[in-house]
């Protein structure tokens, strides 16, 4: 294993609550989910600062930045400190003069939505029907939807490395070398056929431009060496050799174990929450919950490297 990545595992290994002289980490889920307290994104991380959110993002898997306030070129600064941002295909769904931003939200303007509006409805790992999948998510919170001051749409996420490491042997010796395919026209389809394809259909240059691509099922994450299961209730479409019933009944056995709640950590968003996840340590899922409220939130991708 890389020194440097050593390092980062050293200090990201502390106990549930850990600080620095002025920022501290703060436990939230289950082995993932974790609040970072005492970064002003605004005010200018330095970069002590943006190496303990990198090292609670190794540790937790999902950080989160709460009371930001912050601008779109802000957003997207902070997200290039991560790596290279992916613009995506919805390029309609940008946010003006911010390319690598989508805007994902329920709102509509002139009866036209301003964003994805059905963005998370399924369990999901971000662009795993890339070659390249998402490495880490940057999503930031502008307009939260209330009913009686409670807030709604929440965010589920659930952790790939805690479910396999939780498999039986029996399980993991028949995983072993197993590859899944993943497909982005098979995802719209299933969420058509649920009734909740929301969103504007895909153009046929779009779909010839997302072929279907197979990954491993035991995923070896790339910085911290640590095993998770890397299939989706989303996209993932079949497995690679397997007759198909045999091969929907390991991927339903597979979906069911991942949405254990001992897994889970569940957020409850507020305005200027800015959470950052990595995509090759967990799965997440969007509430929605609250019909017509008007929410809206700003997405940034970080391209990944190739699953091995």
């Amino acid at each position: 294993m890389d020194a440097s990545i050593a390092q980062r595992q050293r200090v990201s290994s502390g106990a549930a609550t850990t600080s620095t002289p002025d920022i501290r980490v703060v436990q939230l889920g289950p082995g993932i989910g974790a609040e970072v307290k005492g970064v002003d994104i605004a005010a200018g991380v330095d970069e002590k600062a943006f190496a303990r959110v990198r090292h609670a993002l190794d540790a937790h898997s999902v950080v989160i930045l709460r009371d930001q306030d912050i601008t779109p070129a802000q957003q997207t600064a902070f997200a290039q400190r991560l790596g290279d941002l992916r613009v995506s295909f919805y390029n309609r769904y940008a946010v003006p003069n911010q390319p690598e931003l989508s805007v994902v939200s329920n709102i509509k303007q002139d009866g036209v939505a301003i964003g994805i509006e059905d963005a998370g409805m399924l369990w999901h790992t971000d662009g795993s029907y890339l070659k390249t999948p998402d490495m880490y998510t940057v999503l930031y919170g502008i307009e939260i939807p209330h009913r009686d001051g409670k807030p709604l749409g929440n965010t589920l996420f659930t952790s790939a490395w805690g479910a396999y490491e939780s498999l039986s042997d029996s399980m993991k010796a028949r995983l072993a070398g197993l590859r899944a395919v993943h497909s982005f026209v098979h995802h719209l389809d299933k969420k058509a056929s649920l009734g909740k394809l929301k969103r504007a259909p895909l153009t046929e240059k779009q779909k010839a431009e997302l072929p279907d691509v197979d990954h491993p099922i035991v995923r070896t994450h790339p910085l911290t060496g640590r095993l998770g299961l890397f299939v989706t209730e989303g996209h993932t479409k079949e497995i690679v050799g397997m007759p198909g019933e045999e091969g929907d009944a390991l991927l339903n056995e597979l979906w069911t174990h991942l949405k254990n709640p001992a897994f889970i950590y569940t957020h409850t968003w507020r305005k200027g929450d800015l959470i950052v996840w990595d995509n090759c340590a967990v799965h997440h899922l969007a509430v929605f919950d609250y019909g017509d409220i008007p929410r809206r939130l700003h997405r940034a991708g970080l391209l990944g490297p190739v699953p091995v």
